[in-house]
């Protein structure tokens, strides 16, 4: 089981990949906040992508009463806050949520850890490309976590 922040959603959808979440976690909680992130840009085909995986089940919305955590934005506070009621793994970009979440015991991975375990599952080709594409979609990813996960696959340094 999952909470997710908006990041990762966002890519997902731009790579149209959200399903692959459904094959890698047994359920994929959104809190309300991050839906609205997510949303906010209703145009864009990853946002009708979200909708849909919204609307199918796939991800499953929840309501949380506001509550910052502090040098968090209400996304990733939610989001941790959260993972911690259901005992929940966390799934984020964000650098500072990430490590509030790590600091707080909880597992953490992120777009290109998810992008890696569907690789590993069969799920998904090369990651390379995909790497690529969020790339020149404006998607920022350290070159440090990029190396990372591409040698773990085996991919060497293509994107």
């Amino acid at each position: 089981m999952v909470v997710s922040d908006a990041g990762p959603l966002i890519a997902l959808g731009r790579l149209d990949l959200l399903h692959v979440l459904g094959q890698l976690f047994t359920q994929v909680q959104v809190p309300e906040v991050v839906v609205s992130e997510c949303m906010a840009r209703p145009g864009n085909p990853d946002t009708w992508r979200i909708r849909a995986a919204l609307d199918s089940g796939l991800l499953q919305s929840c309501v949380l009463p506001p509550s910052l955590l502090p040098g968090l934005e209400a996304g990733e506070s939610a989001v941790i806050i959260r993972a911690l009621q259901i005992g929940a793994a966390v799934l984020m970009d964000e650098r500072a949520g990430r490590a509030h979440a790590e600091q707080l015991g909880l597992a953490v991975t992120g777009t290109l850890g998810v992008l890696v375990r569907a690789r590993r599952r069969g799920l998904i080709g090369p990651i390379a490309p995909l790497v690529a594409a969020l790339r020149a979609s404006g998607q920022r990813l350290s070159h440090a976590a990029v190396a990372h996960a591409l040698a773990m696959l085996g991919e060497g340094e293509g994107a």
